[in-house]
């Protein structure tokens, strides 16, 4: 580690980014929200400790003192590992001392005696009377968006003008979607404000000059494709512990096309009130048991009213041979009359209670995305249905149960697919009478439509 010879520290010296680490921290000047990383061995979590130092040394340089910013992770055995077992040998004492107690790293006064506090996130609320000037969240998607959205409450500082963000992650995890929502697809909700500060800045072990070429060629580069790509290349759609490997956009989703009057057609909801996610999706059948999805409703902040009214209306002038949902509908708990009798007054009909088989569900989802290079999957989403196809690839594995999907997801989408392709079994739209198949009917009656006119 660099030792101090005089007053003046070489900054560049003292940290000594990386090429890509540079550019993540040129990038931190010029956007409030950050995201460094993508795959494996990218060096971010040594970016996120020493971008701290560096921005608290700025700070003091600026006039501010005892600045104080958080470097958090989702519990204390992370923190621990990748940072607190690191940063007290890796700060050199001359600028600073690691306070055991409270986890704070204090720089000394003469370099502004600011503190990086290292924290963990295991109940967020209890930072509801902090303030940071800078938050650093390594591994971000292992937290759900509304950790992130509280975080924002805590990012300011008296006379600082511009609080930064700072996330470093791999893909994958609770938190997938909505940091490649907000990170990658460049999607936002509405009421966002600061919709130009999010920028993303790709880790790769390839731009991490302190690790052997043998990680790199022979650990990475010898996986298998998918986990290569995720790991080596930091592929957001490809990642560990994904739930739907067989995922594919160039397999499963489709342009829109006009669909047949005579293909069945179904509905399938998972039903929420207000605060919830309700999703709905069409399906249609083919003459060959393939599914396509082909319009979708998937919206919260709405009453269930509104929401069977909208579904009524995007259905107007279809007819279905059934509508499956959630078997929760059919509950009264909580409610004074149920979401199926709401759903009924509105005009949408629910016919079907879903199983509550969940993992018979979850291998019926599998087996109609399933491909190989010769064979299409049956399942194919048309290109505008775009939460289920958002939605679908980000879902992980459960902790405790690995054959299921982790709840903690976004999973409305995942559930409603799962309901209806468990109700198809022997479902299949036939195909329709050619004018010969029709003219035998006619002469032998229904049994002749089996037979093959060439035949005869």
């Amino acid at each position: 580690m660099t030792e101090k010879t005089n007053d003046k520290i070489d900054i560049e010296d003292l940290c000594n980014f990386t090429p890509k680490q540079h550019e993540a921290s040129e990038a931190v000047k010029k956007y409030n929200f950050v995201l460094y990383g993508g795959a494996m061995g990218g060096g971010k979590s040594y970016f996120l400790r020493w971008k701290l130092l560096r921005m608290l040394l700025a700070f003091a340089n600026r006039g501010f003192r005892n600045v104080t910013v958080g470097l958090f992770c989702e519990d204390y055995p992370a923190l621990k590992d990748r940072h607190l077992a690191k940063a007290k040998f890796e700060f050199p004492a001359w600028i600073g001392e690691y306070n055991s107690t409270d986890h704070n790293f204090v720089l000394r006064q003469e370099y502004g005696g600011g503190v990086i506090a290292f924290r963990n996130l295991d109940d967020v609320s209890k930072y509801q009377s902090s303030e940071f000037a800078v938050i650093a969240v390594d591994e971000l998607t292992k937290n759900k968006e509304d950790v992130f959205t509280f975080l924002r409450t805590r990012l300011r500082w008296p006379g600082m003008e511009d609080p930064k963000f700072i996330g470093a992650t791999n893909p994958g995890e609770v938190g997938h979607a909505w940091v490649k929502k907000r990170w990658i697809d460049k999607e936002h909700p509405s009421e966002e404000k600061e919709k130009d500060q999010f920028f993303y800045i790709q880790a790769r072990a390839i731009d991490n000059p302190h690790l052997s070429s043998s990680y790199y060629e022979k650990n990475l580069a010898s996986l298998p494709e998918k986990r290569r790509k995720a790991f080596l290349d930091g592929n957001w759609d490809i990642f560990e512990g994904q739930y739907f490997t067989e995922w594919n956009r160039e397999k499963h989703v489709v342009k829109p096309f006009t669909i047949p009057s005579t293909w069945f057609r179904f509905r399938s909801i998972d039903i929420s009130g207000r605060n919830g996610i309700t999703s709905c999706h069409w399906y249609a059948l083919d003459y060959d048991k393939n599914v396509i999805v082909y319009r979708e409703h998937y919206a919260s902040g709405m009453d269930a009213d509104e929401h069977a009214d909208r579904i009524r209306q995007m259905s107007e002038g279809e007819k279905y041979r059934y509508t499956v949902v959630d078997n929760s509908a059919f509950s009264k708990e909580g409610y004074g009359e149920t979401f199926e009798e709401i759903y009924a007054r509105h005009g949408v009909a629910l016919d079907i209670k879903s199983s509550k088989n969940r993992l018979t569900g979850w291998d019926t989802v599998h087996r109609y995305m399933r491909w190989t290079e010769t064979t299409p999957p049956k399942l194919k989403i048309f290109d505008t249905n775009v939460n289920m196809i958002k939605t679908l690839p980000a879902l992980i594995h459960s902790e405790t149960n690995p054959e299921d999907v982790d709840t903690r997801g976004e999973d409305h989408a995942a559930d409603e697919l799962r309901y209806f392709l468990q109700t198809l079994r022997e479902q299949k739209t036939p195909r329709p009478e050619t004018p010969a198949q029709k003219r035998l009917r006619w002469l032998f009656g229904n049994d002749s439509v089996n037979i093959d006119p060439e035949d005869l």
